[in-house]
């Protein structure tokens, strides 16, 4: 399964794109695992998950056609 990533704010530019594609990933610890393991830097800064635009707390599986983002902390005001 092919999953789509798109990231925001300053974990664009740790990473140097704003979208990425991951292969083999079933759910969104595996995608997290992935992309920290092929960007080390993140592994250093907290963010928040979206699956299909909601925020997820936890672990989630995912389906085909799914999309992922990674969302740098963020405060209202």
């Amino acid at each position: 399964m092919n999953t789509r990533v798109r990231l925001f704010g300053s974990l664009v530019e740790m990473v140097g794109k704003s979208e990425l594609n991951v292969s083999g990933c079933s759910d969104t610890q595996a995608v997290k695992d992935k992309l920290s393991s092929e960007f080390p830097q993140l592994k250093k800064c907290e963010f928040l998950i979206s699956v299909d635009k909601k925020l997820v707390k936890n672990n989630q599986k995912l389906e085909p056609g799914n999309e992922i983002a990674f969302l740098p902390p963020f405060a209202g005001g």
